[in-house]
């Protein structure tokens, strides 16, 4: 029976995605979570289940994840990488004709790879993501005002203000201080510089050809920190490389898992290679 459900991690909830129905549940992952799932899948579905790696996944929050998984009443896990997953948000045929390179940034680390047909020729993982922006912010705001913020507090900061843009204008309001744009893009970037840099890294690792056709075509980008302001100036004044930016940016791959469960020979081998 071919797989009909892709699982992904997002903070602290679980996302499924439905074959032909889409996204179909976010729940945070509390003790009632098997009696949700229950509610909306059958046994046979939960047989079997497609999961999108995280970027920079380590052998403990795999375990993690498969624990909770086994415990809502999955048996038999299949992973996807996110950039392959993300490839297939855009698009990508998975013909041996085309490279492209494919970059997720996540909560805590960005995976990079450059895919061609159905292999990933070469592949990064920077253990740089969110995370250490929102850590950044916090920062920030507790040495220039001596004020603490939680998390919370900086990620909206982060999703409304933050920009790698020059001159960006914007500002965050609050009744103990005003944090502008300009001056979260002073401890950020460096941050998105190192990415930058991860991507010029990587490309030289392909093949003359394969290199020529990528700077061609651009980057692919997509997680939770590919929603930045500026990121395609930013890549295009360090590389010259063109930028597509998915528009669902924190539910590209698990959307694009998605499509690929309509051909299930195409992903039994995205996920033997992968």
């Amino acid at each position: 029976m071919p797989i009909e459900i892709v699982a992904d991690f997002n903070h602290d909830n679980l996302r499924l995605y439905k074959r032909g129905l889409g996204i179909i549940f976010n729940e945070e992952i509390d003790d009632n979570l098997k009696s949700k799932i229950k509610k909306i899948l059958n046994d046979q579905e939960q047989k079997k289940i497609a999961v999108v790696g995280a970027p920079g996944e380590t052998e403990e929050r795999v375990a993690c994840e498969k624990a909770i998984l086994y415990d809502a009443g999955f048996s038999d896990l299949v992973y996807i990488q996110p950039t392959i997953a993300l490839a297939s948000y855009f698009g990508y045929p998975f013909t041996e004709q085309i490279p492209v390179m494919s970059v997720v940034i996540g909560d805590t680390s960005t995976d990079l790879a450059i895919i061609l047909g159905e292999k990933i020729l070469y592949s990064g993982i920077l253990d740089v993501g969110v995370d250490n922006c929102i850590e950044a912010i916090m920062n920030l705001v507790a040495e220039k005002f001596n004020i603490e913020i939680s998390y919370e507090t900086a990620y909206g900061i982060f999703n409304e203000v933050a920009s790698l843009l020059k001159n960006d204008t914007r500002f965050a309001k609050f009744p103990e201080f005003i944090l502008k744009a300009e001056q979260i893009r002073e401890v950020i970037y460096p941050l998105y510089a190192q990415i930058i840099g991860a991507i010029n890294h990587l490309l030289p690792q392909a093949s003359a050809e394969v290199m020529r056709q990528i700077l061609n075509t651009g980057v692919l980008f997509g997680g939770t920190g590919a929603k930045i302001r500026g990121l395609t100036e930013a890549v295009y004044w360090s590389l010259q490389l063109q930028t597509m930016i998915a528009n669902d940016e924190e539910n590209a791959t698990l959307l694009g898992a998605g499509t690929l469960l309509e051909n299930p020979q195409l992903f039994l081998n995205l996920t033997q290679n992968a």
